[in-house]
């Protein structure tokens, strides 16, 4: 990817997370990366491929940021990795939720690819994390419980900002609750 891509592209996925995909456009991405239009449409056709570019750049930078800090761990130790890099992820400034999920919320219906994109990278979690739970009774139940965990705290840490004593509270009960299982 040449330079002027990578810029254009970077600077489009932090103003998609900063303000949204719809209060978003083009002539403000060109303006903030320092690109001509030209140069811009020269990479991106349109906005809808400018993000979906941004959405799968964010997608592949989360697979090997969340698969380089659970590293060799196994089992239940994965799990809390797992937890862990979500907590430290909710706890940045830059914090917005999942972006994932604003695309496919500000997207139209007519949108299959934005749809698409989510639905893969939230597949991908959910077998990311299945595949730690195979040496447990229910492994099923403990990847569906982990999951909805994370996905609910994603929701509430956006909403409420993120509070140290309830996220580990909440990993307690992941814990507890994974145990019992």
């Amino acid at each position: 990817m040449s330079k002027s891509a990578a810029k254009i592209l970077n600077t489009a996925e932090q103003l998609f997370n900063q303000h949204s995909f719809n209060a978003v456009g083009v002539d403000l991405i060109r303006d903030e990366s320092g690109c001509s239009k030209t140069t811009l449409y020269t990479y991106f056709k349109n906005k809808q491929q400018l993000v979906a570019a941004v959405l799968q750049k964010r997608d592949a930078h989360f697979r090997q940021s969340l698969s380089d800090f659970v590293g060799d761990t196994q089992d239940l130790a994965a799990l809390e990795k797992i937890f862990d890099w979500h907590v430290l992820w909710f706890q940045q400034d830059h914090f917005k939720g999942c972006l994932f999920v604003r695309a496919v919320g500000e997207s139209s219906q007519q949108d299959h690819e934005i749809l698409d994109l989510a639905q893969q990278h939230k597949r991908w979690l959910y077998g990311f994390i299945a595949q730690y739970t195979h040496n447990f009774k229910q492994p099923k139940a403990v990847t569906e419980l982990c999951y909805n965990f994370l996905e609910g705290l994603m929701s509430r840490f956006l909403v409420d900002g993120f509070q140290a004593e309830i996220a580990e509270q909440n990993k307690q009960l992941m814990l507890n609750l994974i145990k019992s299982l």
